[in-house]
């Protein structure tokens, strides 16, 4: 499949750059519903992992039955935004995978890799960030932006699994835009503190408790509408079907 694209851009220039404007027009004409990624796969059993990746699945099983799916996440190569690359690989027909990853992070500035399998990669610089703590969230803002231009008069869902304090910001983001959220149950942390926050279990740990105080303070309860829970051992099949049906309202 080769190599993803890679476009840099600057945070401050997301909407008028001439490369990202191409993509969006490109990706818009391949794609008539989008699925946008927030979360990883950290601090989970193996058994638990191996559940959740396995769901991405569900994706070349949309592309299978003929639905033209566009899918955009953070572009790396780990947890679910691996998973969807493989989805991708193993797709026919394939569909458009766009990741959105902070320059300074992916090579050949920084050293986390990106997924080979995803089409394209936007490096976003925002000079604006304070690096000290990293980059990763500094392309929160210019990601939303462009996952906003994607998904314009095209249905589209958000999909948030596991997690940590940046997926509570795209959670965040995803409810301005009145978008319907999937959190998977059992995934760990940010996820399952949102379902806590929305009374359906309580938190597992500190971890998860510190997270939905996190998400009370960014009152993301305020649209309780927009959230579906989806059970983790579910499955890739009923994945596919959960999205599908949320596609079609």
């Amino acid at each position: 499949m080769g190599s993803p694209r890679v476009v840099p851009v600057l945070a401050a220039r997301i909407d008028d750059d001439p490369a990202v404007d191409a993509l969006v027009r490109e990706m818009r004409a391949e794609a008539d519903v989008f699925v946008f990624l927030s979360g990883g796969a950290s601090k989970m059993s193996s058994e638990s992992e191996r559940a959740l990746l396995g769901l991405f699945d569900g994706l070349r099983m949309l592309a299978a039955e003929g639905l033209r799916i566009g899918v955009g996440d953070g572009g790396t190569q780990a947890g679910i935004m691996q998973a969807a690359g493989n989805a991708r690989a193993k797709s026919q027909p394939s569909f458009p995978l766009l990741g959105i990853s902070p320059a300074p992070e992916i090579p050949p500035g920084g050293t986390t890799p990106v997924d080979p399998n995803h089409s394209a990669i936007i490096a976003v610089d925002n000079p604006d960030w304070d690096g000290s703590d990293g980059y990763f969230g500094s392309e929160t803002a210019a990601m939303y932006k462009l996952f906003a231009r994607l998904a314009e008069g095209k249905p589209s869902v958000a999909v948030v699994a596991n997690g940590g304090a940046i997926t509570l910001a795209e959670v965040d983001e995803n409810i301005r835009a009145g978008r319907r959220t999937v959190l998977v149950r059992g995934s760990g942390r940010a996820a399952d503190a949102l379902v806590s926050l929305l009374g359906h279990g309580e938190t597992a740990d500190a971890g998860e408790a510190e997270l939905r105080q996190k998400a009370e303070a960014l009152n993301l309860r305020r649209r309780p509408d927009l959230f579906h829970i989806f059970i983790l051992t579910d499955g890739p099949r009923e994945f596919a079907r959960t999205l599908r049906s949320l596609l079609d309202r």
